[in-house]
C-alpha cells in the first residue's frame, strides 16, 4: 500500500452501513460507481455547500472543504470522461490541468480511460484569458460549449468548439463526437440551475460543509437563475461523514 492510500482521509459510511467501527477512503466509497448505470451517457454534479446552502467564502469553494472533500473531488475526476465548468468557475477557480498525479493517469488508462478528462468549459462570450494554467497546459484537451462563432486566441492546450444553444445538444455531441459517457460538473449555479431546467442532471454528489455563511458577498447558492419546474426529485444513495462534514450521493430516479 503506498504512502498516499496510507495516510487518505478515512469516512464512516452511513449509508450504505458498514460494520461498527470500519471506514472507507474515498477511492472505496466509490468503487466502480463510474461503470454504473444503463444510459448511453449520464452527468452528475459535484458540489460543495454550507449547512445553509451557500457555496463560497469570500467568492471560493476553497473556504468550505478539507483534505477529506478534496479527496472526494480528485476519486470523481479520476473515474470521469469528462469535466465541465462554467466559463466563471474556471476563472474563479484558476483550473489547471485535471489530474496532476502521475499515478492517477496511470490508473485511469488502466481503467480504459485517457489520461487526462476532457475538459468542458461551457461559456457564452468566450470570455477566457489564454494564460489560465488550464488554457496554457499543452497535455489538456478542452472542448467549449458556446453560441458564439468565434475562436479563443491561441493557447498551449488543445482546443475545440462545440456551436450551441443547447445543453441537451451539446452533451449529444460530446458523446457523438468524443464518446464521452460520464460527464462530471463542477458548476457554477447558472450552468446547474440550466441543467436541472432542461432535466440533464443524473446525479448529485454533495459535501455539506458544518458552516453557516450567511448571505454575503460571493456566497452564491446551488441552482441561480433557471430552476426545474417541477422540482427535481433525488433519492439517496450514499452518505459519508468525516469531521462532522457529510458527504451525500443522490440519483434522479428517472
Amino acid at each position: 500500500m503506498s504512502s498516499a492510500e496510507t495516510d487518505a482521509p478515512r469516512f464512516q459510511s452511513l449509508i450504505p452501513q458498514r460494520a461498527a467501527g470500519s471506514t472507507v477512503t474515498a477511492e472505496e466509497a466509490l468503487g466502480d460507481w463510474w461503470l454504473a448505470g444503463e444510459k448511453d451517457q449520464r452527468l452528475a454534479l459535484n458540489m460543495i455547500a454550507s449547512v445553509d446552502g451557500r457555496i463560497a467564502v469570500n467568492g471560493r469553494s476553497g473556504g468550505l472543504g478539507g483534505p477529506a472533500d478534496r479527496s472526494l473531488f480528485h476519486a470523481l475526476r479520476a473515474r470521469a470522461h469528462a469535466v465541465m465548468a462554467a466559463a466563471g468557475t474556471v476563472r474563479a477557480e484558476r483550473y489547471g490541468p485535471l489530474i496532476r498525479d502521475l499515478n492517477v493517469r496511470a490508473t485511469r488508462v488502466a481503467r480504459g480511460l485517457t489520461e487526462q478528462p476532457i475538459a468542458v468549459i461551457v461559456s457564452r462570450r468566450l470570455d477566457l484569458d489564454a494564460g489560465l494554467p488550464l488554457l496554457a497546459d499543452r497535455g489538456s484537451h478542452i472542448v467549449i460549449l458556446t453560441p458564439s462563432a468565434g475562436d479563443l486566441p491561441y493557447c498551449q492546450a488543445r482546443v475545440d468548439y462545440i456551436r450551441t444553444t443547447s445543453l441537451g445538444s451539446g452533451l449529444a455531441e460530446l458523446h457523438a463526437t468524443y464518446g464521452i459517457r460520464l460527464v462530471l460538473c463542477e458548476g457554477g449555479p447558472s450552468l446547474n440551475a440550466s441543467l436541472a431546467a432542461e432535466s440533464l442532471i443524473d446525479e448529485l454528489f454533495l459535501s455539506i460543509s458544518p458552516q453557516l455563511v450567511g448571505d454575503t458577498p460571493g456566497a452564491g447558492a446551488l441552482l441561480s437563475n433557471d430552476a426545474p419546474d417541477p422540482p427535481l426529485a433525488l433519492e439517496l444513495r450514499m452518505l459519508l461523514e468525516h469531521d462532522s462534514q457529510l458527504y451525500a450521493h443522490y440519483v434522479s430516479p428517472d
